[in-house]
């Protein structure tokens, strides 16, 4: 897992500063996109009688990257930050909140289609990838993390106002499993959870 975490991080790194570096040389249609947007964040865990453990809801902040490879085909990375609580639903009463849960997603994969290759116009484009995410649970002076494997699908719309300023509108899920043994120390019946981020920023060309 630690060496999975070393190669989602360094090919993130590589993703998002290449495009810069490699525009100013050849001006190849790299793109750099912040982005703001909504987490949706599915079940950790699902006990008995409708109780369930999870990250709340929460606003999302990110960074894209972008460097084309081909005609309507590119290398992409991507990282995000989410902050809400830790959920505890129980039945009736509907849940409590029992700490504050951080979330840091980030991945690496290939988009086809988009403003790769035009400056202006709407483009549609799909993405799917692998990385990670990380939670960071704390209540009070107790911390704990886990990163867990995920694997990232989206689509979305690009609209090119200008050669070097666009608009990008996505929905992207990031499927994977809480790692409850490094959160906790011990496994629990951690379910595979969809977390989903619905997404709109300003995207940069070079």
């Amino acid at each position: 897992m630690r060496i999975t975490r070393l190669f989602a991080a360094a090919g993130l790194a590589s993703l998002l500063v290449a495009p810069v570096a490699l525009q100013a040389q050849s001006g190849n249609g790299a793109s750099i996109t912040p982005y703001a947007g909504y987490l949706v964040t599915g079940n950790w865990y699902e006990g008995p009688l409708g109780t369930n453990i999870s990250a709340s809801n929460a606003p999302m902040l990110g960074l894209a990257g972008s460097l084309p490879i081909a005609h309507r085909v590119a290398l992409t990375g991507s990282a995000a930050y989410a902050s809400g609580d830790l959920r505890v639903g129980l039945p009736i009463i509907g849940g409590i909140n029992l700490g504050k849960a951080t979330s840091y997603l980030y991945d690496a994969g290939v988009e086809l289609g988009g403003l790769n290759t035009r400056a202006t116009g709407i483009a549609p484009f799909l993405q799917a990838g692998i990385g990670g995410i990380t939670n960071e649970i704390k209540k009070g002076a107790l911390s704990t993390r886990a990163t867990n494997l995920a694997y990232s699908a989206g689509v979305g719309i690009d609209v090119g106002v200008t050669g070097g300023f666009g608009l990008r509108v996505q929905a992207k899920d990031w499927i994977g499993k809480f790692d409850s043994k490094e959160a906790i120390g011990f496994n629990t019946d951690s379910k595979l959870t969809h977390n989903w981020a619905l997404t709109a920023g300003v995207r940069f060309s070079f």
